[in-house]
């Protein structure tokens, strides 16, 4: 298969009057189109970081990142997020959830982002996720799976190249994760979709096709 999103040399330097700290050392990794990968390693690994770049959050100190067959090392801002819109889907451990409006709404902001048409859509993907009862309910009426699960509806409802999921279990208890894996686990199974999904948990990594381990800004394994 086609390789969808990739890292050359990537390496991240933070620094902090005048000191500079490496979160990635040189890192090489390539998704391929349709993959269910997982990238694994304890606090501190710089596992969060690659997920950044790779979402083009945030740019690398060194190497770069290629996105959908683009370069993106000398893209100004507004290519940059043009070209994410476009290609990359997020689910983070925070659900960032507009809390004044519905899970509908919510999803439908999504669309109205990339100037898509809403109409049924964000109904229709809240019923793929199981929410299709509680669409008009706002988030703080939620359980933190449901606004979880909102979330990966958001995240899909573009049906976007490449979803990025950091640590989406990590404010779970033990049923609402099994659900949410579950879930992402049927739209890359039913629908194909490219998955990359950070953790520092064995079984949720157990859930991926194929795992990379990180450790100190590396990879490791994978």
């Amino acid at each position: 298969m086609a390789t969808i999103i990739e890292t050359r040399g990537v390496t991240k330097v933070y620094r902090t009057d005048g000191v500079g700290t490496p979160a990635l050392r040189g890192v090489d990794l390539s998704v391929r189109q349709g993959e269910f990968l997982s990238v694994m390693g304890p606090s501190g690994c710089g596992k969060s970081t690659l997920l950044y770049l790779l979402g083009l959050l945030d740019r690398p100190t060194e190497g770069s990142v290629v996105l959908a067959g683009t370069d993106t090392k000398g893209l100004g801002d507004g290519e940059r997020t043009r070209l994410r819109r476009a290609h990359i889907g997020f689910v983070f451990q925070r659900f960032n959830l507009l809390p004044t409006i519905s899970a509908e709404a919510n999803v439908a902001m999504a669309l109205k982002l990339r100037g898509l048409p809403v109409g049924s859509v964000p109904r229709d993907t809240l019923a793929a996720v199981g929410l299709d009862a509680k669409r008009y309910r706002r988030p703080n009426s939620l359980s933190v799976g449901e606004q979880q699960r909102v979330a990966i509806a958001r995240a899909l409802v573009t049906r976007p190249t490449v979803l990025l999921a950091d640590e989406p279990t990590g404010n779970l208890d033990s049923e609402a994760s099994d659900r949410v894996l579950e879930l992402v686990a049927r739209f890359h199974r039913e629908l194909g979709q490219t998955i990359v999904l950070i953790t520092h948990n064995e079984q949720v990594a157990a859930r991926a096709g194929r795992l990379v381990r990180m450790r100190d800004g590396r990879i490791v394994a994978g």
